[in-house]
């Protein structure tokens, strides 16, 4: 019997590559946004297509992205039998050819063991070295089957979804404990990233004992005033908006997105996709009070639709945007660029629908635009966003509230509301006075750190600030429904409040972020502090109700057939309701409020269309359950979009196998090895375990060469006067500690620039050092690392020495070298007039002469032209 309890396994990008083209294909063909517009794009398979005959063996695949890189999978056949099994998948290569440097991905709910060579590790790799070490790996796990349907594998799952008590209290432990608050999809931790005070991090706690997660916090690479991210429900991976660490001081930043595997506690194995656009402004050293002018504000504020992340961008030329990064594949996708520019101060985004709602900055205008044609919104756009009196208020969020039947109807920004066309709005009289007596601001700062409001069904809350006495923050609950406060308690003096949000799954649950470090909640029925985990709605998650059994997200449900509602007994309620909201948690019309037959509590869903409910649908149960010691369970059957596959990537060659510098490296090519890698599978059905026929994939990989695990170490020389390329400069190749590193002849290694200026030196991976001393032509001025490190240099003695570079493979380092002449002045050129000399006679003519060359016959001798200096 199957018990899935767990939240997804993260679609690795890279692991099925082989699928990229139909990837390709299908964006066209279907209209996609998303577009694999990056070099080192690596996308998730695709949903399986329909396949023409039953697989009935175990197959394995590979694909080569890189010289340096080989993706590989192995796919179970579907079981053909109705029982509770076991199956198997592995897979063993030469550590010496190939490695694996982060987590496969297998079935959902299944083990992994790591092996190297016959020994079974006795943890899961963490260090490169640890990966390095590791030759094979086995995943094994129970399914229910109930055999083929089509081509296709049949499963019974059951889980439970049991209430959740949360702790009242979390301490973060430091200041700064970030803006809000998010839930994995089995909600059963909760995560905040610190922000902007150079922690740069992301912090996940358990719900329940409010311990810290194995794997945390995690460094990501910047994090904004307003920092917060979103989880991918149907990969379990978190992602971030952020910008580049620039390659030295003062230099230019690309806007970017981080990754997080929640489900291994690792970063995704592509940590960081690079947008095409470059940030406003630069990496201030002094960040935490330079807060207006450092870039790390240049890309804020996201929202989801679907599996796509929009985010406000601030990118050079002063341009304000919307840029989209498509989760499924983890690449940018097309976004917008707004038609007024802006920057971080009093900017919001906030999503309704496929519509976006978007202030680019402080006195700028609410506008909408369609996220999937980009097209402006029907009705009436943009719209200022000013106060009665004319003025541009203090910034707040942009804020979609609902109306009093619990549906999104207006839209806010800066406190200044509209419908959701830009019409005039219609908000209750007593929740608009509010509002305007007390608007939307977080820790009492109006400019950047204003407060984060959210809204439940009819209920809304937000924070507030009173600048003038204390400088008090309050976190306010309304209800839409009543025009009045949630409770008599409210508002609830919270100290340094950022944010307030509902409990997705709990939405009498308001959560609340300060910048004091602490994390608090409160039930809005009663005001006090601490949600009692009694909530009317009983929820089943898809990502944690049906195991993901292919590495494609996409593939886990093919067909919905029927859900059961196993617990509790009937006799314990006497009605109940099935709601399916979709992957956006929207109820879905004709699957609302479906009762649920006492005597036979199964609810048909074979009409239930996947494109209507996305990838990661909810199960919703209301049921007037009084025992509160009863646990919620159900039985969802389906048909699987693919059987259980097997992903991983493997590098070659290995890091272990590259040389190390610091050293000159041989730029001689090294020829590709053969390498093999086998894949093995078996099931097990009542104690009898069938192997499948072992299947051996080769392909030809890189070994280490200067191509694999070289670079090049740049430099140009230049003259201090007018910046002009220097030829014939000798410089010299040191280590990190300042000893020269020799050449093939045992001399130390040097370069001479050439005509451009330019030298270089092919180096493994290493920290290294320039040096150049004074000649008859030339002084060293200063050396300046660019990139691979950074720092200015002056000369001591007539030598210079540059500051540590660290070189890596594929990554830029360089230094630039400026020179003074140290040739002495010449005098000038004495003056020169034309003469005619006469040959033989000894004379000169006055005056000279009037051509090149004049020959002529004066007295029997030769008159030629010279020059006399003067």
């Amino acid at each position: 019997m199957h018990m899935n309890t767990e939240v997804p396994r993260r679609a690795l990008p890279g692991a099925a590559r082989v699928a990229s083209l139909w990837v390709l294909l299908s964006a066209l063909a279907c209209g996609d946004s998303a577009r694999p517009d990056s070099a080192d794009a690596r996308p998730v398979a695709p949903r399986s297509a329909a396949q023409k005959a039953v697989q009935t063996d175990l197959t394995a695949t590979t694909t080569t992205t890189s010289p340096t890189f080989s993706s590989y999978i192995a796919t179970l056949p579907p079981a053909q039998v109705t029982a509770s099994i076991t199956q198997t998948l592995e897979a063993s290569w030469d550590p010496s050819l190939q490695s694996l440097n982060y987590p496969p991905v297998y079935p959902q709910g299944w083990s992994i063991e790591y092996y190297a060579g016959g020994e079974k590790l006795a943890k899961v790799p963490t260090t490169a070295s640890e990966w390095a070490e590791v030759s094979g790996v086995i995943a094994r796990g129970g399914l229910e089957v109930e055999g083929v349907e089509g081509e296709r594998q049949a499963i019974v799952s059951r889980s439970t979804a049991p209430r959740v008590v949360v702790r009242p209290v979390f301490s973060g432990g430091v200041v700064g404990d970030g803006w809000d608050v998010f839930f994995d999809p089995g909600y059963t931790r909760i995560f905040n990233v610190h922000h902007h005070n150079n922690l740069n991090e992301i912090m996940c706690r358990d719900l329940v004992t409010g311990t810290t997660c194995p794997g945390f916090p995690m460094k990501l690479t910047q994090t904004s005033v307003r920092s917060t991210g979103r989880i991918d429900a149907a990969s379990n991976n978190f992602w971030q908006p952020t910008v580049t660490l620039p390659a030295a001081e003062g230099q230019p930043s690309k806007l970017a997105w981080d990754c997080v595997d929640l489900t291994n506690a690792t970063r995704c194995a592509r940590p960081v996709v690079v947008s095409e656009f470059t940030s406003a402004n630069i990496k201030r050293t002094n960040d935490n009070t330079d807060i207006k002018r450092n870039n790390y504000n240049d890309h804020t504020d996201p929202v989801v639709i679907g599996r796509k992340m929009y985010t406000i961008g601030f990118v050079s030329g002063g341009k304000a945007r919307i840029t989209c990064l498509d989760m499924a594949t983890g690449t940018e996708c097309p976004g917008v660029e707004l038609p007024e520019n802006g920057s971080a101060d009093e900017s919001g985004l906030t999503a309704v629908g496929n519509k976006l709602y978007v202030v680019p900055g402080f006195g700028k205008n609410l506008d909408c635009y369609d996220s999937t044609t980009w097209a402006r919104c029907p009705g009436t756009w943009p719209q200022p966003v000013k106060d009665q009196a004319g003025k541009f208020v203090n910034g707040s969020p942009v804020w979609a509230l609902p109306g009093a039947n619990g549906e999104i109807q207006h839209i806010c920004a800066n406190n200044v509301c509209f419908t959701l066309e830009g019409a005039a709005h219609s908000l209750p009289p007593r929740f608009l006075a509010e509002i305007q007596a007390h608007p939307v601001m977080g820790n009492a700062n109006p400019i950047f750190q204003y407060g984060g409001g959210s809204s439940s069904g009819t209920k809304v809350a937000w924070p507030y600030s009173i600048i003038s006495t204390t400088k008090s923050t309050w976190a306010m609950c309304w209800d839409m429904a009543t025009d009045a406060k949630c409770a008599d308690k409210f508002p609830i003096n919270v100290p340094v409040l950022y944010t307030t949000i509902f409990d997705p799954e709990q939405p009498e649950c308001l959560w609340t972020n300060t910048d004091n470090g602490v994390i608090r909640n409160y039930d809005v029925r009663t005001g006090n502090q601490g949600c009692t985990g009694a909530s009317t709605r009983i929820s089943f998650k898809t990502p944690v109700s049906v195991p993901r059994l292919s590495c494609d997200p996409a593939s886990r449900v093919y067909q919905y057939k029927s859900f059961k509602l196993t617990s509790p007994d009937p006799s314990l309620y006497t009605t109940a309701t099935l709601t399916v909201r979709d992957s956006n948690g929207q109820p879905l019309a004709a699957w609302s409020k479906l009762p649920i037959d006492r005597a036979n509590p199964v609810v048909d869903l074979t009409s239930l269309s996947t494109l209507e409910t996305g990838l990661t649908p909810s199960f919703d149960i209301s049921a007037d359950i009084t025992n509160a010691n009863v646990v919620p369970a159900s039985e969802i059957r389906v048909t699987t979009g693919a059987p259980p596959q097997l992903c991983w990537d493997l590098a070659s060659p290995p890091s272990a196998a590259c040389p190390i510098g610091p050293k000159l490296a041989s730029t001689t090519a090294s020829p590709p090895r053969e390498a093999t890698v086998t894949a093995k599978g078996s099931l097990t059905n009542t104690g009898t375990t069938t192997p499948y026929t072992n299947q051996d994939v080769r392909t030809n990989v890189a070994t280490a060469s200067f191509d694999t695990c070289g670079t090049r170490l740049t430099a140009k020389v230049v003259s201090l006067s007018d910046g002009s390329p220097v030829a014939g400069a000798k410089v010299f190749l040191l280590d990190g500690a300042g000893n020269p590193i020799l050449d093939a002849n045992g001399q130390p290694a040097s370069a001479v620039s050439a005509a451009d200026g330019s030298l270089e030196f092919p180096v493994w991976a290493g920290d290294y050092t320039l040096k150049m001393s004074g000649t008859d032509s030339y002084l060293p001025a200063f050396m300046n690392v660019t990139a691979g490190g950074s720092g200015m240099t002056t000369p001591t003695n007539g030598t210079v020495v540059s500051n540590a570079v660290t070189t890596a493979v594929n990554q830029t380092s360089h230094v630039d070298i400026t020179v003074t002449n140290n040739q002495p002045a010449q005098p000038p050129p004495p003056a020169e007039d034309d003469e005619a000399w006469f040959q033989g006679s000894g004379c000169t003519a006055a005056g000279g002469a009037q051509s090149a060359l004049v020959v002529m016959l004066v007295l029997g001798g030769l008159a030629v032209l010279r020059r006399r200096r003067t």
